[in-house]
């Protein structure tokens, strides 16, 4: 893939798409041929808070556009670190260069002088926060960051897209009391701005913050193990959304509409679930994205697709880090269909294993089909009781044999899991989430945090 990169200013973000589509027309004269136009604002304010005390806070303005040529496997990208129409044209000059079309013509070049200041919304942020943390995480280091992302999205043939997305994130550790004494814990939470968003995290600070009994190591072997308060989220995003991107192979290649887990269990990748962080209304090639069944009634259903990577026509799923970045079909949100069982019900065919309600993290080799996922702590359940506190550790397996081993039962309350919310493949960061029911999962390999 050809790649260009051309140093500019920051200008405000005002491209004419009509011009610019007509630029692009000599580019993509056959069907099969991508021609686009990407450009991307985004303010991130960011404040870190150091026990009720604030920083000042960092607004970040940063701006680029760049240009697309795709024919077959060949492709040809450009990109202009600022935002205006002079930018987006000498992006798609390269590419015409780089495609042996005639480029566009050189005009000179203007001078901006940005000048931005954090949004109204950080302010308020600003001012309600320190009684949250105050009340719920009195000591603690924090980072709270706002990000406010347009982006806009020009081809040669179809209509622009313009679209815009505002995220919270509050990331860090605070100390928090247990009966073995103060001990500190992680804290992460990933929301798009909304007006129960301030709720949702006064909940999340102050469930996070709980006293717990002195816990004892997990032990190691085979057990089973509820995925509870959304969690399982991060285990359907590693298995199958990153098995099921297009373009990737993995265990799952090639076994299309086979049964892979029980008839109970549906998960399906939701772009448009804005409720969530992973969520858009335009994907980064323009399609507007629709939701795709990954295990239908247990099934191996479908693919995540753009407009490159197959099978079939884009459903929405092509996205990029920024406008530097060529767009490659990547998951959103992981949401799994809910149950009907009670969470009592949940842990008496738990029985004895693991209650599992924090995961902070996970990982998949493609290649052999091996997960991780680790968790700070848990709970010990036996005939079907919550018993003691569980030092944090490691959850393995294989993505095939995990899906089988799937109980039928599933939660009957299906909730947004707010820790899960950046997805990082190649070095390329994308937002994601996703929405969970308590999932019982049998025989998955547990192994203490050394």
């Amino acid at each position: 893939m050809g790649r260009m990169l051309i140093h500019g200013h920051n200008p405000g973000m005002e491209l004419d798409a009509e011009t610019i589509s007509r630029w692009l027309d000599p580019l993509a004269r056959r069907p099969e041929e991508i021609a686009e136009v990407f450009a991307e604002r985004r303010r991130e304010v960011s404040i870190d808070w150091r026990d009720g005390a604030a920083s000042e806070a960092r607004t970040t303005l940063t701006e680029g556009v760049s240009a697309r040529w795709r024919r077959g496997s060949r492709q040809s990208l450009a990109f202009v670190s600022r935002c205006d129409e002079e930018a987006a044209r000498d992006a798609v000059r390269a590419v015409q260069k780089d495609a042996g079309l005639p480029a566009l013509p050189v005009r000179p070049s203007r001078d901006f002088e940005p000048g931005e200041e954090a949004p109204v919304a950080a302010e308020r942020w600003a001012r309600r926060l320190p009684a949250v943390l105050a009340r719920h995480a009195p000591r603690h280091r924090l980072r709270w960051t706002l990000r406010e992302v347009e982006r806009q999205i020009i081809q040669a043939r179809g209509s622009a897209a313009i679209s815009t997305r505002r995220l919270l994130s509050l990331e860090g550790t605070f100390t928090a009391a247990s009966r073995r004494g103060d001990e500190r814990r992680n804290f992460s939470f990933h929301s798009p701005l909304a007006d129960s968003t301030a709720d949702e995290l006064k909940t999340a600070l102050a469930r996070a913050a709980e006293p717990r009994d002195t816990a004892t190591p997990c032990g190691e072997g085979d057990t089973d193990a509820v995925l509870a308060g959304g969690s399982a989220a991060v285990l359907f995003h590693e298995v199958l959304s990153h098995a099921l991107e297009g373009g990737v192979e993995s265990p799952l290649s090639g076994l299309e509409q086979a049964r892979l887990a029980p008839p109970e269990v549906e998960v399906r990748d939701a772009p448009t679930r804005l409720d969530l962080f992973g969520g858009y209304e335009r994907d980064d090639e323009g399609t507007v994205p629709r939701a795709v069944k990954l295990l239908d009634a247990g099934r191996l259903a479908s693919r995540m697709t753009d407009r490159s990577h197959g099978p079939g026509p884009s459903n929405g799923h092509a996205r990029r880090t920024g406008p530097e970045d060529a767009p490659m079909p990547r998951g959103s949100n992981a949401v799994v269909s809910p149950g009907a069982a009670t969470t009592d019900e949940m842990a008496r065919r738990l029985s004895n294993g693991l209650w599992i309600e924090e995961i902070e993290g996970g990982s998949v080799e493609l290649a052999s089909g091996r997960f991780r996922l680790r968790f700070p702590r848990a709970r010990r359940t036996r005939r079907g009781r919550l018993a003691d506190e569980c030092a944090g550790g490691f959850l393995s397996g294989d993505i095939l044999a995990v899906l089988s081993s799937l109980d039928p039962a599933l939660g009957r309350e299906q909730r947004p899991y707010r820790a899960l919310g950046w997805c990082a493949r190649g070095g390329h960061v994308v937002p994601v989430q996703g929405a969970a029911p308590d999932v019982l999962v049998r025989r998955i390999r547990v192994r203490p945090i050394s």
